[in-house]
């Protein structure tokens, strides 16, 4: 068990239920990481605000693929559904799988090896209010699985999105992640990663793009970050703001191809200490051909190395 608890110093955004908070669309990656004011057919986007669940998304089918770092991968499937010819509904499910860790007893003897997951089901709906206006939720079964060690945990995401399609202007709000664990890893308690986020995106008029700009962790509002020597650094007022705000633009060729890229501060200094400067940057493209949807993008998520995330979709 000390070999896996050492493993969130590598890998940090996945411990402590972290897990939670990495994007299983490849889009949503692409605009850094967390895109809930994005108004598209893509099912997958919901997955972060259901409040984007709709019957145009009826009957996708949306599978994704990460491997987050080393022997760590983050695998994800839902359905999405349609009811009343103008809601929408999904079930699906993410895991984590770490690989085989070697265990050792107090004595330092060999005990054998183990597995250690994470694993999330939900559910989740979305209904429109009127014509600019949705609300939706999602709920959320966790299990935990470390060697013998297990525990489960209950969450739920609230979100509401309000969409202009004549001005082609979209702000969405979600809170993430309420509730708690039911059962405690041994006797280690942990808190669900509970968040407030806002977004707004913007279409340019007469231009094939698209902004979105992303405020995220609002709940955490003053952090610090360890540079790529170790070091502890405070941001300053301005910086706390710039650590929040992520920064993304899609270059729409066509109803079936997109560019897109995004910038986070807070991901450069963490991941890279002071510079490197493409630490900060995720990039990814988009292809619709009839039925199918692919989505790649690259971005970091931890101070050891990129991460390529794979997205597909199929309508049927």
């Amino acid at each position: 068990m000390a070999a896996f608890l050492s493993l969130p110093a590598l890998a940090q955004e996945v411990g402590e239920y972290g897990f939670l908070e990495l994007p299983v669309s490849a889009h949503a990656a692409a605009l850094g990481g967390t895109a809930i004011s994005v108004v598209e057919p893509e099912a997958a986007l919901a997955d972060q605000n259901p409040a984007l669940l709709c019957a145009e998304m009826g009957g996708q089918l949306n599978l994704s693929y990460m491997n987050y770092v080393s022997d760590i991968n983050l695998g994800y499937a839902s359905y999405t559904g349609s009811f009343w010819t103008y809601g929408g509904w999904q079930a699906g499910a993410r895991f984590v799988n770490y690989g085989d860790f070697t265990g050792y007893d107090q004595y330092g003897a060999r005990t054998g090896s183990f597995g250690a997951k994470d694993i999330a089901m939900h559910v989740a709906v979305g209904l429109p209010l009127n014509d600019r206006w949705q609300v939706g939720a999602t709920l959320r079964g966790i299990y935990t699985k470390y060697d013998i060690y297990s525990a489960f945990a209950v969450g739920v995401d609230v979100g509401a999105n309000y969409y202009n399609e004549g001005s082609g202007r979209s702000f969405s709000v979600v809170v993430s992640n309420l509730g708690g664990q039911l059962k405690k890893l041994e006797s280690r308690s942990s808190h669900l990663p509970t968040q407030l986020s806002l977004g707004v995106t913007k279409e340019v008029e007469h231009l094939p793009f698209c902004f979105t700009l992303t405020a995220v962790d609002l709940f955490d509002w003053k952090q610090d970050y360890v540079n790529a020597s170790g070091e502890t650094h405070e941001y300053s007022n301005g910086e706390q703001v710039l650590n929040h705000l992520l920064w993304g633009v899609e270059w729409i060729a066509s109803d079936n191809f997109y560019l897109a890229g995004a910038y986070s501060l807070r991901r450069q200094r963490e991941f890279s200490g002071d510079g490197g400067f493409l630490r900060g940057l995720s990039l990814g493209v988009g292809l619709h051909v009839k039925r199918l949807q692919v989505h790649v993008s690259y971005a970091s998520y931890n101070a050891a190395s990129g991460s390529l995330l794979v997205g597909v979709g199929a309508s049927f």
